[in-house]
């Protein structure tokens, strides 16, 4: 279903703001983790930082997969990524972002990722990444 993406997008770039211009900081869970683990965890961290910036361009060209660009533009053919992700990051919530475990088999990882809201519960989601030349790049967003 090519509008999967765009449903669960919004949702994670959403989780992926962060509450710094109120003072809150964001705890860099990369840090936690060594090796590969830790470059899987760290585009996680890219992520977060590249939404919290607003940089759409630096999400669709650098953080995601080509194969879920090409997704997101499928589901909506008069957008680019970045025009996709537009209103997701302009209307998102603050939110702290952390990676809890990672788990690598060959060229796939997964992450799994806690969100937090002020006052909201806690929600999990597992997101999926491929590893292109050196670089590890999402490619399945928020699967709970």
């Amino acid at each position: 279903m090519a509008a999967a993406p765009l449903r669960v997008l919004p949702v994670l770039v959403a989780a992926a703001l962060t509450l710094s211009a109120c003072g809150q900081t964001s705890k860099d869970s990369a840090k936690d983790f060594q090796g590969q683990q830790k470059a899987v965890a760290q585009t996680v961290e890219n992520l977060q930082s590249a939404a919290s910036k607003g940089d759409r361009d630096k999400i669709c060209d650098q953080i995601l997969a080509a194969d879920l660009v090409a997704q997101i533009k499928k589901a909506n053919p008069t957008a680019t990524c970045a025009d996709a992700l537009k209103d997701p990051l302009k209307d998102a919530d603050s939110f702290e972002l952390q990676v809890k475990k990672v788990t690598i088999d060959g060229t796939t990882a997964t992450a799994l990722v806690e969100s937090d809201a002020a006052g909201k519960k806690k929600q999990t989601d597992t997101l999926t990444l491929t590893k292109v030349g050196k670089a590890w790049r999402i490619s399945s967003l928020g699967q709970a």
